[in-house]
């Protein structure tokens, strides 16, 4: 996967220099099968875009055209407050192509096995988990101007997490980023695999029902 110096930390260079607020939010769709749906949206204050006199377009063309590059589908994206745009890509296996790097920069997070998201497939459960550092010390400076959130969407509950928020009985974990912190991501859960399972009980289910029926046949026999 081709490196990039951080996404989201150019764009937050950019907002210490202004003086602005904006929102940064960095979202993770784990899929059952491995795979995975990233997403992030950049969006600036549209206070802050009116006195630059400047639109949200050219404000972030040179980001999106990054973004664009590291494979992202990118379009604009807007609400009350905030103008900016959303990136968005699917990836075959989260535990290959999941690059925190590429999204943070070297200086603040290294891509590690231990990083990424694991993704561990076993006969009767597959197991998601992730122990991540986002060491954002040397941002102490944009404190207040900037919300930064990482957030994961799972196919099953977790059993252990650290996330700031927890929703959707346990399946959706939202961390917010602090600024001048190292910022740790920790979360597992277990989904069961139903398949095996119900092959394995319908397996023993003909096989209590052919010993049954040996035991009475061995009867009527007896019997005759």
């Amino acid at each position: 996967m081709k490196k990039t110096i951080g996404l989201i930390v150019v764009l937050i260079i950019m907002l210490i220099a202004l003086t602005g607020c904006a929102q940064v939010n960095y979202e993770i769709t784990v899929n059952s099968d491995g795979s995975g749906d990233i997403s992030y949206i950049y969006g600036v204050e549209k206070s802050v875009l009116e006195q630059l006199n400047v639109s949200a377009e050219e404000f972030v063309s040179s980001m999106k055209e990054q973004a664009e590059d590291s494979s992202y589908i990118v379009e604009s994206y807007e609400d009350d407050n905030i103008s900016g745009f959303k990136a968005y890509k699917h990836v075959d296996d989260l535990s290959k192509d999941l690059s925190l790097e590429e999204t943070f920069g070297e200086e603040y997070v290294t891509d590690t096995d231990d990083n990424g998201i694991i993704v561990k497939r076993a006969y009767f459960y597959t197991k998601y988990s992730q122990t991540a550092q986002i060491d954002l010390t040397s941002m102490s400076d944009s404190e207040g101007s900037i919300t930064m959130t990482y957030k994961v969407n799972l196919p099953a509950k977790s059993r252990t997490n650290n996330a700031t928020t927890v929703s959707d009985n346990g399946k959706e974990l939202v961390w917010e980023l602090k600024s001048g912190e190292t910022n740790s991501i920790v979360f597992e859960a277990i989904k069961i695999n139903v398949g095996p399972i119900i092959i394995i009980g319908l397996m023993v289910i003909i096989c209590i029902g052919i010993i049954v029926y040996i035991i009475l046949k061995k009867k009527h026999v007896t019997k005759n």
